[in-house]
């Protein structure tokens, strides 16, 4: 594949994550969402991007998480969590371990018989998924800007 392409392909893609991105918080949709549609969009089954370098995608996948969470925490402010700081909390323990253990026990009666997988692994194999959940949601809470009947704009939580 030709250089030029390649570039081509991959300011595209950027572009259509910056505009995501402005539309999920413009709109109160999580960045998260719109990230994965575009994904889907420009996929084998979308758009027929096909990449099948496992090394190289692992590599851009450990890129781009660090710099999804080195971006969330440069935007987000003290101000900004203390009033979601308990429910927060909440759902980082007891719902990631509630979602653990429900999908673990799920997953257990779903493939036990079919992989031979034990409850200890199935288990584990949820609770590697279950820690995303907390931070989907969390990103939610967030307050977003709403336009009132005047035409103001106020702050609210979502």
């Amino acid at each position: 594949m030709q250089i030029e392409l390649i570039l081509l392909v991959l300011s595209t893609l950027f572009f259509a994550s910056i505009l995501a991105g402005k539309a999920g918080s413009r709109f109160g949709v999580p960045a998260l969402l719109l990230f994965l549609g575009v994904g889907m969009l420009f996929g084998s089954d979308g758009l027929g991007i096909h990449f099948d370098n496992i090394k190289v995608a692992q590599m851009v996948g450990t890129v781009a998480l660090s710099a999804i969470l080195f971006s969330g925490g440069l935007d987000t402010k003290v101000s900004d969590i203390k009033p979601v700081l308990g429910p927060g909390v909440m759902l980082a323990t007891v719902g990631v371990l509630l979602t653990a253990v429900v999908t673990g026990v799920i997953l257990y009666f779903l493939v036990d018989h079919r992989l031979g997988m034990s409850l200890m692994g199935c288990l584990l194999l949820a609770a590697t998924m279950s820690s995303t959940d907390s931070a989907s949601v969390f990103s939610t809470k967030r307050p977003t800007p709403r336009r009132n009947a005047s035409g103001t704009t106020s702050s609210s939580t979502t």
